[in-house]
């Protein structure tokens, strides 16, 4: 069946609701394709665990998976023992490849936290990286990157019937050269060596070895490079993070921007992606600017107030603000409690971040985790970057609670207390645990 659309005086071509519906099910974009002389559509934002996708991207990921790898492109050293192993909790993975780039080893280096991921070196030198998940397979990145849509996928999945190499399909139905195949094959690799370094948990092994010159890619840094950039791209993460609200939050523009109004490309391209439907990962992604580019512009449109997260609803000031419901006097009971406690939490943070580094965010936050909305105060919330709580976010909680407000902040606030002491003996002994103590009881006096 055949459907003619007409074409818009603007040169557009509007999709009925209905169709757009049954091609596109969810999907709030499409991308287009010119193939053959027609118009390709499929959709923007792809869904790697929906439908029939695991199972295909599988299929796809067959011959660079890890295992096959290991069994057919792998050449272990004369000896089948371990040669190199341990704990990424008690040795970081940058130190395990510096390690193995000073000294010159080949062979793979696997690490194994929730999938196991396989990086491949020659000479200390990293050649090839995969891994056993297909969502971080060249079929998905091709996917993501809209080098391929769905429907390709699907199309090329009866040449795999066939016997077809997975390899030459995804060549074949991108429509890219070989020479462009190879640089994104090559961009998907890098990819993956900057997501392990994420990992601060988990088991690495090291056996000697020579991956086959076929799989073999010249990758463009050295492994010293691989690890500075993805140090330094973890800690401006770790900067970005706070001031970015989460991934899924829709941004809106808040006010209109003019000529004068001075921008660099990445933020022109960011604001040009902003619609008050997408979200905050989705405008990165349809950006194309870079993952960490783009999180950085957006990062200082929000800071100059031209983005902000969108308000749901008609006119949000509409209606009397969460605090309405405190009257003064309670409201001032309330932040002195919290005003108290802050301190406390404050001067914990930096204690144990001067032993622990970043990870106090990880061991602190771990409270947060597991509290449901209506058990607690603080459910779905967090430290701000210095520690502490956000007074006005928690006078929003409790003004929404009917009554007894102070003794369930207090509940609350006395369980995060015990919480952070319990990892204050655990990271720093009990000496410093019982200093903390004394400067405690000596900060919440008043109560």
């Amino acid at each position: 069946m055949r459907k003619t659309l007409p074409v818009q005086p603007d040169g557009s071509i509007v999709l009925p609701k209905d169709l757009a519906q049954e091609v596109f099910g969810k999907a709030r974009e499409a991308v287009v394709h010119v193939r053959s002389g027609c118009l390709v559509l499929s959709p923007v934002f792809v869904d790697l665990d929906s439908g029939d996708l695991p199972g295909l991207l599988s299929r796809y990921h067959a011959r660079e998976a890890l295992e096959p790898v290991l069994e057919g492109g792998f050449k272990r050293g004369a000896t089948e023992a371990v040669q190199f192993e341990g704990d990424l909790s008690v040795l970081a993975l940058s130190d395990v490849f510096l390690f193995l780039s000073a000294s010159k080893k080949s062979g793979v280096l696997i690490v194994e936290e929730k999938c196991r991921w396989g990086f491949f070196l020659e000479n200390g030198s990293i050649v090839y990286a995969t891994t056993d998940d297909p969502k971080a397979s060249l079929s998905a990145y091709l996917l993501r990157k809209q080098f391929v849509t769905e429907q390709d996928l699907h199309q090329g999945h009866r040449l795999l019937l066939q016997g077809e190499d997975p390899l030459s399909v995804l060549l074949e139905v991108s429509g890219l050269s070989p020479d462009d195949f190879r640089a994104q094959w090559v961009k998907c690799v890098e990819d993956r060596i900057f997501q392990v370094f994420a990992l601060s948990q988990g088991r690495f092994v090291f056996q000697n070895g020579s991956l086959s010159q076929m799989l073999q890619l010249s990758l463009p840094m050295t492994t010293t490079n691989y690890v500075m950039e993805a140090t330094r791209r973890l800690d401006e993460w770790a900067r970005l993070k706070d001031r970015l609200p989460p991934a899924g939050t829709v941004l809106e523009l808040a006010e209109e921007v003019t000529a004068s109004t001075a921008l660099s490309h990445e933020e022109e391209r960011i604001l040009s992606k902003i619609n008050g439907l997408r979200t905050m990962e989705e405008v990165v992604a349809q950006a194309r600017v870079g993952e960490m580019d783009g999180r950085k512009a957006l990062a200082s449109l929000l800071a100059a107030g031209l983005v902000r997260p969108s308000r749901p609803g008609s006119e949000p000031d509409a209606a009397a603000p969460p605090q309405a419901a405190l009257e003064n006097g309670e409201r001032e009971v309330l932040r002195s409690r919290l005003e108290s406690y802050n301190n406390v939490f404050s001067t914990i943070y930096q204690a144990l971040k001067m032993e622990a580094g970043s990870k106090v965010d990880v061991i602190l936050g771990a409270f947060f985790k597991g509290l449901e909305p209506g058990g607690s105060v603080f459910a779905g919330m967090g430290f701000t970057s210095g520690g502490v709580l956000d007074e006005e976010a928690v006078l929003q909680r409790l003004a929404a609670l009917p009554s007894d407000r102070e003794s369930a902040l207090v509940k609350d606030l006395n369980e995060l207390l015990y919480f952070q002491m319990f990892a204050v003996k655990n990271t720093l002994g009990p000496e410093m645990e019982a200093g903390i103590v004394e400067m405690a009881k000596s900060l919440l006096h008043r109560e």
